[in-house]
């Protein structure tokens, strides 16, 4: 998922603000989107250390003898019950208009113990095809994690992601078990509370472990007291539920289509219910017999690699960021000797909180970021900065962390990777050393990759898969396999591994891109659609040798080469200008955009009449969440003679600039974040122009 600008989203609620105060809108207001600093797909809590979280993928699995390949798939047996598919509201934010059938499927909690009558209700939402005449086969979308909510992101991420698909075909996505509106959630708060509490403390491993298992007991208790069987949310009964939401829908083929741990889900179903099924798309796969207690550590060593040598290889990197490498080992040494503080933003309940940042901490912001297209080209910049002194963008990065633990379920991840992974794991069995020495530790404590995993099962109690889980899958559907070279947690070695079993298959891996290929660049998208289109042939792939490394992000003068030119917006009623090339995010929110930490937004809006200055004031400095009310910095009499009253404020370090002109029509309003060492340049090259420019149409 792409991550956006912690400043659009607040770009984003100032523009509901103002639409409320009486201006319309057809557009509904998205809601706030996690970043891409750990794919949706996947996500860990973070905490006040920080370690890496390897949550789209498993945790640890067997020894390192070749597994055997499992038998070709047999008959599926009828199930012993009816699965039932009730239409119902979206429980979410419909984007862009769509047409979107919702509704509940209702299958047996653990069809091992069918007669006990417990059920888990999945939420489901269809996507019409904007195709006339769409293909009889619709996509149906599995979901990372183990444990991530999918339709909870819907409002921002889908058109973004999976409007494409639409073109041709109907788009599917559902709430695995356990996850998001689905009934019961194995969601934890438990968790996300303990990672508020302890956000500004320096925690010792093993304070940090008694603690976490302390309020993961809680967790268990209370979902085992509301009577969930924790052994039965796992890929297994996954597989099964995918299959029962296919005869309920009365389809009769379609296309599986898996982002990393839905990678591994779909090779479940490949090889439970093979029945109805098109093709299928491996995207970041993870195979089923992968060992991520003896290869975590292994796999980001990889990845670390790839990105110091393509900041390396890059003339601008190399000669901004010399030695990135060297300069990022002693900035983890130095922050673990001596950690600074931070101020982070929590969106969910609008609080402030302390942040402590550590090496560690940095060690994990890395491995996180390398997944995203992103946040990849900002990092060398990034940790120059923090070795600096300079932290602002490392406010809205640890604010976006703190909400996107929102969007997964804890105990649907254990669920799943204490039953099929860890179960195979051999206590004692340690990774092996990196080169990389800061790797080490942090992986190995690690509740997902670590000796501490087996800990955390015990106290969860998901029970023993079947051996079946941890050995090849044997497929002869036809299957595109992608990998992107910077993944950090689903390596491209893993896609080779995955096609061992398949005999019916096509292997491609994207330069520059992290995880999730599909959904991070033109070239695997058209890929993607080209094997949709017929899985029978070899997609063109012509473009991939078009594609090159990360545009790594380099100093640049701000406001140098900027032009503006004339826009208008009807929602608001408004003319004006504004830079060339910043795209309008929502009515009157200009966003620059120049990579996924840029903040500058330039934001300008109108209010009908009966709304002062100084109630939009308070409005604004609710919404953006600042600790203290702008303060008047001035007036501005532009071109046409307006007086304009200045006031200033700032959010985690970044300068507001605002401006007010009031007259019987209302309130006109023009807004600018920027960065603090920009701010100067764009208050001349784009702030004042936009209060000369913007008038009432």
């Amino acid at each position: 998922m792409k991550p956006l600008p912690i400043m659009y989203r607040l770009g984003l609620a100032v523009s509901a603000v103002l639409l409320l105060a009486g201006c319309n809108s057809e557009e509904p207001t998205p809601t706030p989107e996690p970043t891409a600093v750990a794919d949706t797909t996947a996500s860990e809590e973070p905490t006040a250390t920080a370690e890496p979280a390897a949550t789209d993928a498993p945790t640890a699995v067997p020894p390192t003898n070749t597994p055997e390949p499992t038998p070709e798939p047999t008959a599926t047996a009828v199930p012993a019950y009816e699965p039932a598919f009730e239409i119902s509201t979206c429980e979410f934010g419909i984007p862009g208009n769509r047409d979107v059938t919702c509704g509940y499927l209702t299958v047996p909690e653990n069809r091992n113990d069918v007669a006990n009558g417990r059920t888990v209700r999945l939420h489901v939402a269809i996507f019409a095809s904007d195709s006339p005449n769409p293909a009889p086969d619709p996509i149906l979308y599995l979901e990372g994690g183990p444990g991530g909510d999918a339709l909870e992101v819907v409002p921002l991420a889908f058109e973004d992601r999976f409007a494409p698909f639409l073109a041709t075909h109907e788009f599917i996505m559902f709430d695995q078990r356990g996850t998001g509106y689905s009934e019961p959630s194995l969601a934890c708060p438990e968790l996300i509370d303990l990672t508020l509490d302890t956000l500004d403390d320096n925690l010792t491993d093993e304070e940090g472990e008694a603690l976490y298992l302390a309020a993961l007991g809680e967790c268990r208790d209370r979902l085992v007291a509301e009577g969930v069987d924790l052994t039965a949310y796992n890929s297994a009964e996954n597989a099964a539920d995918v299959a029962d939401l296919r005869l309920a829908l009365g389809y009769e083929a379609w296309n599986l289509y898996g982002i990393s741990y839905g990678t591994r889900l779909a090779q479940t179903v490949m090889r439970d219910y093979p029945e109805g099924i098109r093709s299928v798309i491996l995207d970041s796969a993870y195979p089923l017999a992968a060992n991520l207690q003896l290869e975590t550590a292994v796999n980001a060593e990889r990845a670390f690699s790839v990105f110091f040598a393509g900041c390396a290889a890059d003339p601008g990197c190399a000669a901004a960021y010399p030695n990135l490498d060297e300069v990022f080992a002693q900035l983890v040494a130095d922050l673990n000797e001596n950690p600074i503080m931070l101020e982070a933003y929590n969106l969910s309940d609008r609080q402030y909180y302390d942040a402590l940042l550590n090496g560690d901490f940095m060690v994990s912001l890395l491995f996180q970021a390398l997944y995203s297209v992103e946040l990849t080209p900002i990092m060398p910049k990034l940790i120059f900065d923090v070795r600096d002194g300079r932290t602002t963008d490392l406010n809205p990065l640890v604010t976006n962390l703190l909400f996107q633990q929102e969007f997964v379920s804890q105990g649907m991840q254990l669920s799943v990777q204490c039953n099929e992974e860890v179960s195979f794991s051999v206590p004692g069995e340690t990774q092996p050393a990196t080169t990389y020495l800061y790797l080490n530790d942090i992986f190995e404590a690690s509740s997902v990759t670590g000796q501490f995993g087996f800990d955390v099962c015990n106290l969860w109690q998901a029970g023993q898969a079947d051996p079946i889980e941890n050995m090849l899958v044997n497929s002869e559907l036809p299957t595109l396999i992608l990998a992107g070279e910077y993944d950090p947690i689903t390596p491209p070695s893993w896609g080779q591994d995955v096609a061992e079993g398949l005999s019916d298959f096509y292997y491609f891996e994207f330069p520059g891109i992290g995880h999730g290929a599909s959904v991070s660049g033109d070239c695997p998208l058209a890929v993607t659609q080209a094997f949709l289109a017929d899985p029978t042939t070899e997609p063109d792939a012509a473009c991939v040798a078009e594609m090159a490394g990360p545009p790594f992000l380099v100093p640049a003068v701000a406001g140098a080469g900027l032009e503006l030119e004339a826009y208008s917006n009807a929602t608001f009623g408004i003319s004006g200008q504004k830079p060339v090339g910043w795209d309008e995010a929502s009515p009157g929110t200009f966003l620059r955009g120049n990579s996924a930490l840029d903040q500058t937004v330039i934001i300008q809006q109108a209010t009908p009449p009966g709304l002062s200055t100084a109630a939009l004031l308070e409005l604004l400095s609710s919404q953006l969440g600042l600790e203290e009310a702008p303060l008047q910095s001035g007036e501005y009499v532009d071109v046409n003679g307006r007086t304009w009253q200045l006031y200033a404020a700032a959010f985690q370090g970044f300068p507001i600039n605002m401006g007010f002109y009031e007259d019987d029509g209302g309130v006109l309003l023009v807004l600018l974040i920027s960065d603090s060492s920009e701010s100067e340049a764009l208050y001349t090259a784009v702030f004042t122009p936009a209060m000369d420019a913007l008038t009432r149409n």
